[in-house]
């Protein structure tokens, strides 16, 4: 047989050889989170509230008034980032396949930097993804998470990493403090920002948030909101407008079951309360700061302050699990506190109030 008639069995040959190679195929568990992030980027939009700048190659840039969202509901309720919004006036939504619809600003919650829209758009045009996907979530250090977004209103983008912290507190310049935070090590820009953070089963489990701090942002570093904190937040906004805060005027600590051992405190557990602000709530039903500092190592910690162990009979572990239980909480109510001051048990009642602006604390 001459090497002309041999060559097609060849070329076959080969062709299929190159197929089987498994290298060059996704595998299942690729192919598992290309489908996620096609699905779930349906719901995800950019957000623009000025004209947007482009760079050298005309491409568009983003800046301040610029970044992403996700949509909550089939009522074209849309979550954001707040530090998105420029201009109430002129927001615009651009949805996953291009098409653009106006939208309105619903609320603002300066303290979680969230924002809810409301978008005209008709209802089955909108792929939602709350309540479906939005839900509380036992999370752990190490596990995978996606990060999407839609940074210039051409297409969603997707960035992988995974959860390096949990139950962070953040303080941010202006003097505000977000508790509860999801440390990640996907690293979040304006862009994405305001879009929704996954888990590997497609579950919304916050929202990504561009924090502001006093240096430059840490690359490789990124923040989310939790989804428990994303439910309340938004169903006041759509309900309301706005949010009321209770304030009970105390600063707090966690206490860990370490921290304990080492400080030989009564309780294993619990939110130390490091200060009180004089006329505050707190300071009104007797409650008491820390009045002194104990040097373990090359850490100080304070101590001598009350062990707030329990609100209204739910059980407290730590300074978060104070401040989700007073976000239920109305400004005028009495809630029944339960401390422990060295070795004694005590229950105070303090009734809370709307918590001060940062202005009206300095004063």
């Amino acid at each position: 047989m001459s090497l002309s008639k041999k060559s097609p069995l060849l070329l076959s040959l080969v062709f299929i050889c190159l197929w089987s190679i498994p290298c060059l195929a996704i595998t299942t568990g690729e192919q598992h989170m290309v489908n996620l992030c096609r699905k779930i980027s349906r719901g995800v939009v950019n957000i623009t509230s000025r004209p947007l700048a482009s760079d050298f190659y005309l491409a568009p840039v983003p800046h301040r008034g610029s970044g992403s969202g996700f949509i909550l509901d089939r009522l074209g309720h849309v979550l954001t980032n707040y530090h998105i919004i420029c201009d109430v006036h002129s927001i615009e939504v651009v949805m996953y396949d291009g098409r653009k619809w106006p939208a309105r600003l619903v609320g603002h919650d300066n303290e979680t930097d969230l924002a809810v829209l409301e978008l005209q758009a008709p209802q089955e045009e909108l792929k939602a993804l709350y309540p479906m996907h939005l839900s509380t979530l036992s999370l752990h250090i190490g596990q995978e998470v996606l990060a999407l977004g839609n940074p210039f209103g051409t297409g969603y983008t997707v960035s992988q990493g995974v959860v390096s912290s949990l139950r962070r507190a953040i303080s941010t310049p202006d003097g505000r403090v977000i508790y509860g935070i999801i440390q990640t090590d996907i690293s979040i820009n304006r862009g994405i920002s305001g879009g929704p953070l996954i888990d590997s089963a497609g579950r919304v489990i916050g929202i990504n948030t561009l924090i502001f701090t006093p240096s430059p942002q840490i690359p490789g570093l990124g923040f989310a909101i939790p989804s428990k904190t994303i439910k309340w937040v938004a169903s006041q906004l759509i309900s309301k407008g706005y949010l009321i805060r209770s304030w009970m005027g105390a600063n707090l600590q966690t206490v860990t079951p370490t921290l304990a051992r080492f400080l030989d405190f009564s309780v294993k557990k619990g939110a130390m309360v490091i200060k009180v602000i004089p006329g505050g709530p707190a300071s009104r039903a007797g409650i008491r700061g820390s009045d002194k500092t104990l040097r373990l190592g090359n850490r100080l910690y304070p101590i001598g302050g009350d062990i707030i162990v329990g609100i209204d009979g739910k059980e407290v572990d730590s300074d978060a699990d104070v401040i989700q239980i007073l976000l239920t909480k109305e400004p005028g109510k009495e809630v029944l506190v339960s401390l422990y001051r060295g070795e004694r048990l005590r229950r105070l009642r303090v009734r809370l109030e709307k918590k001060p602006t940062r202005l009206q604390l300095l004063k």
